[in-house]
């Protein structure tokens, strides 16, 4: 009992002194199918166009096409899609106007005004941050909303939609998230001109979507491209840290629920 005061006022002393804080939690990465669009090698430019829609890129990339979208103007894989295209017409394509060069690899996704999403195989987990994120940047033709994107998460185990996702934003340069190509760039100074996106998502005691696939989504406009795709989740902290005055650092373990 003594023993157990004495921690207690241990305790109490060193929070109150500003020198206990919980443990640093890392990012762990969920791996997403296709996550810098390179798994379908589209056909070369110029003979081969340089580009491919989802009637050609399914079923090998990840990203499904109008994810569970079967009426009117978005229809799941038919064909009517953002698109994936190579460097090389990125620099050239079918007008003189320069799509982003790929950040890395030799493709990216183009958009067009589509969606395309995709179940992980993880589930959500009470008490966690999950994280999506992409790198972004507009055609050298675009405007400041022209080449906007949408981020999405949703539980995968509904139909996708905007309105059941569990949260999503717009991104654009006229909310300053990233930029367009600018005229002239090359594709160097294109490649370092993309900008990373992300949204977050925390998931609450009891909520509805414990248990359930994580899922993930985007929309991408006529003249915004989208590449390097990420998503990864904090683990709930395992431990507290006391930091010593004398720079001795003891670790208190927190019982798991």
């Amino acid at each position: 009992m003594k023993v157990t005061n004495w921690c207690r006022k241990l305790s109490a002393t060193i929070l109150a002194a500003g020198i206990w804080a919980p443990s640093v939690s890392y990012a762990v990465t969920i791996p997403l199918g296709d996550a810098s669009f390179e798994d379908f090698a589209v056909p070369a430019f110029p003979a081969g166009a340089g580009y491919a829609y989802s009637d050609d890129y399914r079923p090998t990339s990840a990203w499904v096409d109008d994810l569970d979208h079967n009426a009117g103007f978005y229809n799941q894989d038919d064909g009517n899609s953002n698109w994936l295209y190579d460097a090389a017409y990125a620099e050239g394509g079918s007008t003189a106007r320069k799509r982003p060069a790929p950040r890395t690899g030799n493709q990216a996704m183009h958009g067009i005004g589509y969606y395309n999403a995709q179940e992980t195989g993880a589930v959500f987990e009470a008490g966690k941050i999950y994280t999506f994120s992409a790198w972004a940047q507009g055609d050298d033709d675009s405007t400041s909303s022209t080449s906007r994107a949408f981020l999405y998460i949703f539980d995968g185990s509904l139909p996708f939609s905007e309105a059941n996702s569990l949260v999503f934003q717009r991104f654009a340069p006229d909310t300053n998230d990233f930029v367009n190509r600018a005229l002239g760039m090359t594709a160097a100074q294109s490649q370092a001109n993309w900008t990373q996106i992300s949204l977050s998502h925390t998931v609450l005691p009891g909520a509805p979507e414990i248990g359930n696939p994580v899922g993930v989504g985007l929309w991408v406009a006529a003249d915004g491209a989208l590449d390097d795709a990420a998503l990864s989740v904090i683990p709930e902290p395992t431990a507290v840290v006391l930091v010593g005055l004398a720079g001795v650092t003891l670790l208190a373990f927190r019982r798991r629920e």
